[in-house]
């Protein structure tokens, strides 16, 4: 075997494929014929509906360019006659002609310098070599190039031109009337060039999800660009208008997203350097620690966050209920609390509203440690419960339950204090309700001390507020029935712990009668129910305008 070389070449076969390197969508055909119009030097573009011979229901497509030098340039995959600054500049492929290979065209050409003009015919198969492409004498006088193809039925045209000349550069005519179009960088706050492309900077309440970020000449589209979020302050975000950057390229051919290379990479470093700058000029702000970190990597003069955190807001059981307030400086006697769910956090709301001076909580922001003035801040968290009962002292963990049952005769919370001279403190309470986090009423131990002055009706509302939490599955009920009746559990719960069984049994007998029978019967008067050995009798019930009714007292016994 003998070494030999050969170049690289694109076999015939592949024009064969052309269609398919387009969806012959009507928003590809009318991006490229823009840009090739734009490079052309068109002054401007007019966009038409008509009826055409040979395709009947047409859109027309012409501009005031330089027309053509060679129309064979038209399809040739992957020549162009563009100039080579120009075909540097914007990475023009010599594909985009193909957009209409999967409908065919009609093409008026002027020849490049001339009066004259080609009339050029290539049905769907000249474009895939199928077949030759016709050229034949244009009009003398013609002016640029016109492009004529078929429609096809339910496309938004209107549409399609609307997105396409929204930020094109060239004034776009569409049926007699010029389409509006604005600078795609008009609204930012901020506007730098950068090796031909200007970068713009958002700030402001604006939607961005889903929306293009990056216009190359008029074609928009979504690419990966940062953004710079913050705790407190406005979330920074980017986009780029692309003027003449011969190194930022698109992924061919249909250019839907942007070849991650060396220029890109640099793109972000110079986005990321710019949030940064503008975060400094912008005085306070609310950056993670780590972001900090990178802004003065990149030697960005930034001051820490500023002192910033959410006060502390009791949570409930019930998550729709949780709200959360602006965040506030945080003073010097302020302490973080990280409660461990609503059971924890409503038993610790409820011992510190017994003290004369409730100390200052704030909410941790985990993204701020590092900071010095976060790191500085005491933290409090729940270490353990203790109950005292007949003597003896039992210590729990707050997830866990006790193993002594009874009411205590004094209950405590065991708090942790970082950052102090006392790192555990003791905080006295009546009131511990320990067990799994979002258990159930009889997955959970409720204490209460002796002395505690607690009504049935404070405790089923304290218990309501730490534990339901209302379930989405369909068999559920809905959430006024799932509330009615853990309300109910919890009051008979209550009763029954702060005063008998008895009394228990009592007070739901006494809430189904209000709640399902008085509504029935009439305002004045008396009957008597009657319950014996689970038979249930009513006597005296009758009505005094229903002359139907006997004299003597109605009687019914129901089984």
């Amino acid at each position: 075997m003998t070494s030999f070389s050969f170049h690289a070449q694109v076999a015939a076969q592949a024009i064969e494929k052309v269609g398919r390197l387009f969806n012959a969508s009507i928003d590809d055909i009318l991006n490229e014929l823009l840009q090739n119009a734009r490079r052309a030097g068109a002054a401007k573009v007019l966009i038409d509906q008509i009826d055409d011979p040979r395709f009947g229901p047409a859109i027309r497509v012409a501009d005031d360019g330089a027309g053509l030098a060679d129309p064979r340039s038209l399809f040739s995959l992957g020549q162009s006659e563009w100039s080579t600054a120009l075909s540097q500049s914007e990475d023009a492929a010599g594909m985009g002609f193909f957009s209409l290979a999967n409908r065919g065209a009609m093409i008026v050409a002027q020849q490049k310098g001339t009066e004259h003009a080609w009339t050029i015919a290539a049905t769907p198969d000249a474009f895939h070599g199928k077949e030759p492409v016709t050229v034949d004498v244009g009009p003398d006088g013609h002016q640029g190039v016109m492009v004529i193809f078929p429609e096809r039925k339910g496309e938004n045209l209107a549409g399609a031109v609307r997105v396409a000349s929204r930020h094109f550069p060239v004034p776009v005519i569409f049926n007699g009337e010029e389409m509006p179009s604005s600078d795609f960088l008009e609204t930012a706050d901020h506007v730098e060039e950068w090796n031909g492309i200007r970068i713009g900077i958002f700030g402001h309440d604006q939607v961005r999800h889903n929306v293009d970020n990056a216009n190359f000449h008029g074609v928009t589209l979504k690419i990966n660009l940062p953004e710079l979020h913050q705790a407190w302050h406005r979330t920074l975000f980017a986009r780029i208008d692309v003027v003449d950057c011969a190194h930022l390229k698109l992924v061919l051919p249909a250019r839907k997203d942007i070849v991650r290379d060396a220029m890109y990479d640099a793109l972000i470093e110079e986005i990321n350097r710019l949030y940064f700058r503008m975060v400094a000029a912008s005085g306070a702000h609310s950056l993670t620690f780590q972001d900090y970190q990178r802004g003065r990597i990149f030697g960005i003069d930034l001051k820490e966050a500023a002192p910033f955190l959410r006060p502390h807001v009791v949570s409930f059981a019930d998550a729709g209920r949780n709200v959360y307030v602006a965040p506030q400086k945080v003073p010097a006697a302020a302490f973080v609390y990280e409660g461990a769910g609503p059971p924890e956090e409503q038993t610790v709301a409820r011992a510190l509203a017994r003290l004369d001076h409730a100390p200052l909580l704030f909410e941790p922001y985990h993204p701020f440690t590092g900071y010095t003035w976060y790191d500085e801040i005491s933290r409090m968290l729940v270490k353990s419960y203790r109950m005292e009962i007949d003597g003896e002292v039992e210590e729990a963990h707050p997830c866990d339950l006790f193993c002594r049952k009874g009411r205590p005769d004094r209950l405590t919370i065991l708090l942790e204090i970082t950052e102090t001279e006392h790192p555990e403190r003791a905080l006295e309470t009546d009131l511990i309700v320990v067990g799994p986090e979002y258990g159930s009423l009889d997955e959970m131990e409720i204490l209460v001390t002796k002395q505690s002055a607690i009504t049935p009706s404070e405790l089923t509302t304290f218990l309501i507020d730490a534990l339901f939490s209302p379930s989405d599955d369909a068999d559920a009920g809905s959430y006024e029935q799932q509330q009615e009746w853990f309300s109910d559990e919890a009051e008979d719960l209550s009763i029954a712990l702060l005063e008998t069984e008895h009394a228990a049994d009592l007070n739901a007998i006494v809430r189904v009668v209000e709640r399902d029978l008085v509504w029935r019967v009439p305002r004045e008067g008396a009957f008597l129910i009657r319950i014996d050995d689970r038979k249930v009798s009513v006597e005296g019930f009758s009505s005094a305008g229903d002359e139907r009714a006997s004299p003597s007292p109605a009687s019914r016994t129901a089984t």
